[in-house]
């Protein structure tokens, strides 16, 4: 305390106003220390509940054994994408990291717990949840019954989840896999069927009823088929065809064929007109009648003579009369003979034998153009025929192509959808023989040492209660009224202390 009745001394800024108001004062390291000291009961009084309280709960922890198992993760088939219609991106597959997040998924499903949890009495595993599923046995209404049982059920996959554990480094096929329980044995068979039910659940979620939807999809494309067949069938019926193919090429056979044949007839016909009109231009300069002989006895005549006159000359000399008579009529005949052109006699006239065979060859001709038209004029209208019918099957082409191409779409389909479904089925028989992309490194056995939280129960128990018996001295310092050492009164007052009485007690 200070000295003296009276101090006027200069004002500070710890000082007081003229309402009362007094400003609260920054405490320094040393006064907070003090001001804990000073409460030290009352924070041992707020610790030793806390703390207490912690270890109590501390050896009241059980010791849990920790099974261990170590799966090996490949790319599997089923992770292989295969497109069920087509082919684009087939054969493509996810990387090593999608895959193994992909199987922590599965492993750390509520089916799998569920399935584990149907093969192990509950009162084995969490005799808590057996006490209470009992309980719900022993109810009335079966409504609230059948509530607590889905209720029991779903607490006991909630804690088989919360005991079992997974995990993996980086960049490592390796999936680490745990599961705690009070006894060793039991965390080692939970946890071995843990991995069994994974397998089984990821064998059928892989290869559920990929078999079936093939087969499904490829009756229904069998069932278009057989309607699309009969589609053909009837198309062929309606407009009279047997083969529509073999129409088309045998109408442009016979189209060509015709084509050509009228073509050479043309050309012989043109010939045979030219013939013609060579043949009766002939004809007319030629004459129908001809000499065909003339009967002329002037030479034979002569040549009688000639012979006479031989006979004359082996009986008489050639002066001698009737030799000499007889070569005056030889004379005669030969001056005669010199002064005619030609032979002269009777001249008998007949047909003219080249203008018959020009006439003849002119009728023949004649009527092998006749016949050639007609055959021209028949050739014409097949080939109008024939061309109307390759109009008609024009016109066809495209509704027949449409149905040609519908029937190829869906027998392909039938065929990769057979072929899908062969695949899917033997997939699906490999695939429930054995996980091959799944390899156990090493089944889950009974740990020998249990581990149990009681240590760190106890160190965050002391953490806890120390840290709020500090917040309570903190508050307790900082709340506390008056001042606790000789500074504080000089830096709140700006005077300074002469002396300081201890308090007695």
């Amino acid at each position: 305390m200070t000295l003296g009745a009276t101090w006027t001394g200069p004002t500070s800024a710890a000082a007081p106003d003229q309402s009362g108001y007094r400003p609260h004062m920054r405490l320094t390291f040393t006064e907070v220390v003090l001001q804990l000291w000073r409460a030290k009961w009352l924070m041992l009084l707020v610790f030793l509940p806390i703390f207490s309280l912690g270890m109590l709960v501390a050896f009241a922890m059980p010791k849990q054994y920790e099974a261990t198992s170590r799966l090996y993760v490949s790319l599997g088939e089923e992770y292989v994408y295969r497109p069920r219609v087509g082919s684009v991106a087939a054969g493509s597959a996810p990387e090593q990291e999608q895959v193994i997040q992909s199987e922590l998924e599965l492993l750390q499903s509520p089916v799998v717990a569920q399935r584990v949890l149907k093969r192990f009495p509950l009162d084995r595993l969490y005799p808590d949840l057996a006490a209470r599923w009992a309980k719900a046995l022993s109810s009335q209404p079966g409504a609230s019954q059948d509530a607590e049982f889905y209720l029991i059920e779903q607490l006991g996959v909630a804690a088989l989840t919360r005991d079992f554990a997974v995990g993996t480094a980086p960049k490592t096929p390796v999936i680490h896999t745990s599961f705690k329980h009070r006894d060793p044995g039991v965390s080692a068979e939970v946890l071995n069927a843990m991995i069994g039910a994974y397998l089984q659940y990821r064998t059928e979620i892989f290869n559920s009823g990929a078999p079936d939807i093939f087969t499904s999809q490829r009756k229904r494309f069998e069932l278009d088929l057989l309607s699309v067949e009969d589609e053909i069938r009837q198309f062929l019926t309606d407009n009279r065809i047997g083969d529509f193919e073999a129409e088309r090429k045998a109408a442009q056979t016979l189209y060509a064929t015709m084509s050509d044949d009228l073509f050479k007839t043309e050309g012989r016909i043109s010939a045979l007109r030219g013939q013609l009109v060579a043949l009766r231009q002939q004809v007319g300069e030629t004459s129908p009648l001809v000499d065909i002989f003339i009967e002329d006895s002037t030479e034979q005549a002569l040549l009688d003579l000639q012979l006479e006159r031989q006979q004359l000359l082996s009986r008489y000399k050639s002066d001698s009369r009737p030799v000499q008579a007889v070569d005056a009529q030889i004379e005669q005949v030969r001056t005669y003979l010199a002064a005619q052109s030609g032979a002269v006699g009777t001249v008998r006239r007949g047909p003219n034998p080249v203008y018959q065979d020009m006439e003849t060859r002119m009728s023949t001709l004649e009527a092998e153009l006749a016949a050639i038209l007609d055959h021209r004029r028949a050739l014409i209208r097949q080939r109008d025929s024939i061309e109307s019918r390759q109009k008609r099957i024009a016109e066809l082409e495209p509704g027949w192509q449409q149905l040609l191409r519908k029937r190829d779409l869906l027998t392909e389909n039938v065929r990769n959808f057979a072929s899908r479904e062969m695949e899917a089925r033997t997939l699906t028989e490999l695939a429930r023989q054995d996980a091959d992309n799944i390899r156990i490194l090493e089944p889950a056995m009974p740990p020998a040492r249990g581990k149990s939280l009681k240590l760190p129960v106890a160190v965050l128990s002391l953490l806890f209660a120390g840290f709020t018996a500090l917040m309570i001295g903190l508050l307790q310092a900082f709340t506390r009224r008056g001042l606790a050492t000789a500074n504080s009164v000089e830096r709140r007052t700006g005077l300074p202390v002469i002396a300081t009485i201890s308090k007695r007690r």
